[in-house]
């Protein structure tokens, strides 16, 4: 294969198509608005094309919409998602492996290479995992073994489908603005906005959703990023020797671009269990889209390397974040 055509098909591997996820059973009317006409439905982990974003209000929630073939759906509990073409398979992961995100719609998860065996999750779009083996079954299916490091209680490790898996390349991760001085993220509680700047300039600036009032809001003050992962299992189901769960259980594998600013283990990160961000919905964490979470990840300090589980600092290093 030429240099031409091998150009190409990378090209088209990293092609997508922006299409929403239902996170729940989602109602498509002819107008933004409730009182419209009631088109059709689309129920959980179904998919269409997204074609554009309308604003509306829509009760105590966001006021985004998305329009669609179908009609306009509000955006709360529908996920955006980047569908790719299928992967191939990438049979030498190296001695560390590498950083993949889903490239689909979902995909589950296997106790072993076979969908035969015991489905342990089903992973969604945009998630993120590190690869660290891969295997081809008898039939020529491609496989890839992924690393879960919670709860201990669990293996360590799923098998997932490599066409459903794509490797993020070190571009998508390279820091931004890596020597931009005077970094610092300011979360206003009441607007639910984290607005980035880099001395007096605004750079990037993103709705989040916050905890909720009560045992799960959000700390405010002058803080600043002390830990950093591409992936996070994040659960509070009890276990063994474990900390008691505080408010609703969840159980979250593959959690995107974790900024940890607190030692309670509050963060920034990527959510795909809602869509719904303007509004305080969390457990004390700053919920932002995928998108915005990767951005983030990559512009904040301290910086790390491609091939890193995490990346740690201090209050000398880490980005400012201050909460109000």
């Amino acid at each position: 294969m030429d240099a031409r055509k091998r150009e190409r098909g990378a090209e088209y591997l990293d092609s997508w198509v922006r299409v929403g996820r239902a996170i729940h059973a989602v109602t498509f009317y002819d107008e933004p608005s409730t009182s419209g006409k009631r088109l059709r439905t689309r129920h959980r982990d179904q998919s269409f094309v997204i074609l554009g974003e309308v604003r509306a209000p829509f009760s105590a929630h966001n006021d985004l919409w998305y329009k669609s073939s179908l009609g306009y759906v509000h955006s709360a509990w529908v996920l955006p998602v980047r569908l790719y073409p299928p992967q191939p398979l990438i049979r030498d992961v190296g001695e560390w492996g590498f950083w993949g995100e889903v490239s689909q719609v979902y995909t589950d998860a296997y106790a072993e290479p076979s969908v035969q065996s015991r489905r342990i999750y089903r992973f969604y779009g945009g998630n993120v995992f590190r690869v660290v083996d891969a295997y081809e079954d008898e039939r020529g299916t491609g496989w890839y073994k992924v690393y879960d490091e919670f709860p201990p209680t669990s293996p360590t490790h799923q098998w997932v489908l490599a066409r459903d898996m794509r490797r993020i390349p070190r571009s998508e991760m390279a820091p931004i603005h890596p020597f931009a001085g005077e970094k610092r993220m300011e979360v206003d509680l009441e607007a639910q906005r984290i607005s980035c700047y880099e001395g007096d300039r605004l750079v990037f600036s993103t709705l989040t959703a916050s905890g909720l009032p009560g045992s799960t809001a959000t700390l405010t003050g002058e803080m600043s990023v002390l830990l950093k992962q591409a992936s996070r299992h994040m659960s509070n189901h009890p276990y063994p020797g474990g900390p008691a769960p505080l408010g609703d259980l969840f159980d979250l594998p593959g959690v995107p671009w974790n900024i940890f600013f607190h030692l309670n283990g509050m963060a920034i990160h990527g959510a795909y269990w809602h869509n719904d961000f303007g509004v305080r919905r969390s457990h004390g964490c700053l919920n932002v889209s995928q998108e915005a979470a990767r951005w983030l990840y990559r512009w904040t300090h301290p910086i790390g390397g491609f091939e890193d589980d995490f990346i740690q600092s201090d209050r000398r290093v880490g980005t400012s974040v201050i909460i109000f």
